[in-house]
This record gives C-alpha cells, structure tokens and sequence, in this order.
C-alpha cells in the first residue's frame, strides 16, 4: 500500500499563532498524517508529525517521539492536550506513533502480532528518518510517553541508548512485575513467576542498571493520588538513586488523568528541548552514572548491599520472623545491634552522613531497600544531626523544613507497613568542634516529638536519649562523647538502654 500523507492544520495554532515569530522559527506547526509499512508488524500502521509550518529549507530538526497509554492511540495527545499549539515557534518535530491498545511497546514472546518495540524503536525511527528533515542521530531524538507509554518511554531508552538522548514519563507504570493478571501483561509475557524472566527484561524497574553508562538523560514523575503508578514511580526513583545513576524525580498533586497530563507536558517539552537544541545559556540535563563525593560513593554502596540482602538474608522465604529496623545516619551505621540487643534480629540500615531527604539522597530516597521490603515489626530513625549540620554552616535547610521531611518519612512508613511500630529516637547533643550543631538539637528533637503519641498516632512513639546525655550548658557530655560528634560506648549503652525500654513498653518482644 502506498504511503498516504495528509496535513491538518491546527485550527487553534492558526487561530492564535499565525503572527511570525522573531528569528528563523516558524510561526505555527501542522499535523501531517502519515501510514507506512512496518516490518515488525507485517502491517500498516499510522502516526501523527508534528512538525514547524514551514519547515526551512536545508535545516534539519530534532524529534521528540510522544507515546500514548493503554486503550489509547496515536491521536490521543493531538485530540486531548493542546500540544500543536505548544509547540508553534519551537524547532522540533513531535510524533505520536500506534503502540496498540494494550501494546506496552515491547515484543511479545508469545504474540507475534505484538511486536510494538521493534515496530517503535526501528520502523518507525526509520520511516521519520526517510520522511522529514530529522537530525537522524541519538542527539537529535528524546522520547516521551504517558502511563503505558511511560514505560515504553524509558525502556526504550534503556534497551536503545544509540538512538534516544533523552527520555520522560508522566505517570508511568514502570514495574511490570507488580501488576500481574492486569492490562494483559499475561498474555503478552506469560505467567508469573514461571515467566518472571521475561518480565523483568522489559520493565523499566528491572532495567535501571542499562543507565549506568549510556548517558540518556531522565525525566520521570506522577501524581501523589496516582493509585495504579505512585510506588512504581518512587521504587524507580529509589532504584536509580542507589546506583547514582542521574535523573530528575517529582510528584505533584494528582491522578492518573489527562487533567494531570496536560498540566505536565509543557515542562517535558521543555527538558528535551534542552537536551535536544539546547538555548545559548542553557546546560542540558546531566546523564549517566554520576558519584560526586565519598559519600555518594558511600550511600551506593550501601544502598545496593540492602538490596542485595533484601533479596537473600531477608526474602520472605528466608527470615524466620520479621526484623526490627534501625534506620538512620553514622549513629546507627556504628550501632553493634548483636552486643547491644543481644537476642534480636535487627537489620541494620544506618548509612554514615546520611540525612534525611531533602538533598538528592537520604532516607526519603531509600526507605524501599532500607524499610518497606523487610515487613519490619519495629523501625528505629535517628537521623537529623547532618542536615541540622548544614543548617549551622549555610542556613539551610531550616529546623522547620528537617522536621517536615522526617515527618514524611514516617508518614511513608506507616502507611506502606502499617502494622509496624515506628520509634522516633532523638539527636544527642554534640560538643567540641560540632558545638555549633548543639543549639538547633533540642528545637529538632522537640518538633519530632510532636509526631509521636497517642493523639498522633499510636504506633508512633518517642525515644529520649537526649536528656540523660546532654549536660546544663545543651552540650553533649564528655563521659559520653567519642569525638563530638559521635557516642562512645557509655553513650551507644544509653542508647540501646532506652531503645530496648521502649519495645518492652509497647510488648515487642525477640
């Protein structure tokens, strides 16, 4: 069948937008129609250009390849969101290809009509190639999807790094292997766990570690009240954050909806831009596998050696009974939980400089590996000290905004392992050359406080150490003190003492 080319114009493009631009960009963008033949399909199938009206002559464009959900197709985003209008005066070309009802942009091993990577990635790569003025290079494509189209946004990325430099998703659903006998992933992949292989080599979770070194540039994010891809989101983001691969993570208020889609796609648009043709003054998004510090080196580490154990020591099949957590900084890091707990089986997740969240890693970042997949019975933070730290040498982060993000921690806590109790342990004191930390201790420990108890919450409680270890000028006492900073064992005795006291208070028992 021959190829069949036809252009629409946008009515509200060239309603609103017919006045010329400054510069060489063109005013306004067409939609032309196009179906081609593709191999993988052995059919043929139809997607959307997007594409600046003219397009000048000699020039050549980035293209941006925009994939649809589940039950959609590839008029959904020229029908639904204003994107031919977003895009009047940009340099870019934008195509929204047919990824199938139910095609999750992958080959299928059991349906040989479903090929839609092969279909997305290769036929029509080409055809855009062949039919537009493209840069046809990895640095002139990104590609971008929503929902089922999120996945296929960043496992495509991930399984073809030479042809996308950058890739987003909004509300994507991107750990395949957590919706069994949904979307007819089944009948695509077979059944789970006997096909559990074949799962994981397409879902985008599985396949973090292909963004250790190909350099793609990230963007992923979804709605707090995204029910079906909220924790897919958060486990990816943890993923990619344990291995320091970079990648740009939000959420926002919202579902899985077109209202929230189309509030998103302006500032995808404007990430690939950056990536793609990137303005003078602008630096595109770093890619890759980044370690800027020991401590990143450190936090990785570590991070990966809890998944490690999670997925041996831990797994479900292996654990006897269900740990207590302890889950915080260089406190917990040097807490010896066999001579101090003697009895319990304690799983260790303290992490030396870590802090709470507000930076790129911490505790917010890593609460899957460290907490959630260990069903705890009881988890123990002590964390604050580093990010008070900050606060007494640059300011920043307040008490305030410390004590908000602990909080969202516990509150993330709770709610994914509810029968869980969570003991909130207060910062000791410090003293020497840390004695500029010492003031903000108190105010931290007393707005953690405000978190625990029955009015609050009643598997919340509060473990005071601070008081029996600072002395009346607020310093951290000496027969306490290793170096200032950290307990000596006099100290990690108290600790554990009061640690113990508040499980026998609440019957937990080893």
């Amino acid at each position: 069948m021959n190829p069949i080319i036809r252009s629409l114009c946008s009515a509200i493009a060239a309603a609103c937008l017919c006045i010329a631009t400054a510069g060489t960009h063109a005013a306004v963008s067409t939609e032309t129609l196009v179906v081609f033949r593709s191999t993988a399909l052995d059919r043929d199938t139809t997607y959307i250009a997007i594409h600046p009206d003219p397009l000048e002559p000699g020039r050549r464009y980035p293209v941006l390849y925009l994939l649809h959900g589940a039950t959609g197709n590839y008029r959904d985003w020229t029908e639904r969101t204003s994107i031919t209008a977003l895009l009047a005066g940009r340099p870019l070309i934008v195509v929204t290809p047919d990824g199938g009802e139910f095609g999750w942009y992958l080959d299928s091993p059991l349906q040989a009509q479903s090929r839609y990577e092969s279909a997305t990635a290769r036929d029509l790569v080409a055809d855009v190639d062949a039919r537009f003025p493209t840069i046809p290079s990895r640095n002139g494509r990104a590609i971008a999807g929503l929902s089922m189209g999120g996945h296929g946004a960043l496992t495509l990325a991930a399984k073809y790094p030479d042809t996308f430099a950058s890739a987003s998703s909004m509300s994507g659903i991107l750990r395949l292997e957590a919706h069994p006998g949904k979307w007819r992933l089944d009948t695509l992949l077979g059944p789970l766990p006997e096909s559990a292989a074949e799962w994981a080599r397409h879902s985008a979770w599985a396949l973090a570690d292909r963004f250790t070194t190909p350099g793609v540039a990230l963007l992923f994010d979804t709605g707090t009240s995204d029910s079906a891809a909220l924790d897919d989101n958060r486990r990816l983001h943890e993923r990619l954050t344990n291995r320091a691969i970079v990648h740009e993570y939000r959420e926002f208020p919202g579902g899985h909806s077109w209202d929230y889609w189309r509030a998103r796609l302006p500032e995808h648009l404007e990430f690939h831009l950056r990536t793609l043709a990137p303005d003078a003054g602008t630096t595109p998004p770093l890619a890759g596998q980044h370690i800027a510090d020991r401590f990143q080196r450190l936090y990785m580490e570590r991070t990966l050696a809890y998944e490690q154990e999670n997925a041996t020591t831990w797994s479900a099949e292996s654990a006897t009974t269900r740990p207590i957590v302890l889950l915080g900084s260089s406190t917990f890091h040097g807490f010896e939980a066999d001579k101090l707990m003697p009895g319990w089986l304690v799983a260790n997740r303290g992490i030396s400089a870590d802090r709470i969240g507000l930076t790129s890693r911490g505790l917010l970042h890593r609460l899957y590996c460290s907490v959630i997949d260990l069903r705890p019975r009881a988890v123990f933070i002590h964390n604050g000290t580093n990010d008070l730290g900050a606060l007494s040498r640059t300011g920043s982060p307040t008490v305030e905004e410390t004590a908000a993000c602990y909080a969202e921690v516990v509150r993330r806590i709770r709610a994914a392992v509810p029968d869980a109790h969570v003991f909130i342990v207060s910062c000791h004191a410090t003293r020497g050359e840390y004695e500029r930390i010492a003031p903000f201790i108190a105010p931290f420990n007393e707005a953690v406080r405000r978190l625990t108890g029955e009015a609050t919450d009643p598997m919340i409680h509060y473990v005071d150490h601070y008081t029996e270890t600072v002395g009346p000028d607020g310093l951290l006492k000496a027969e306490f003190s290793r170096d200032g900073l950290h307990l000596n064992e006099a100290g990690y005795r108290v600790l554990a003492r009061r640690m113990l006291e508040a499980l026998a208070a609440n019957g937990i028992t080893p």
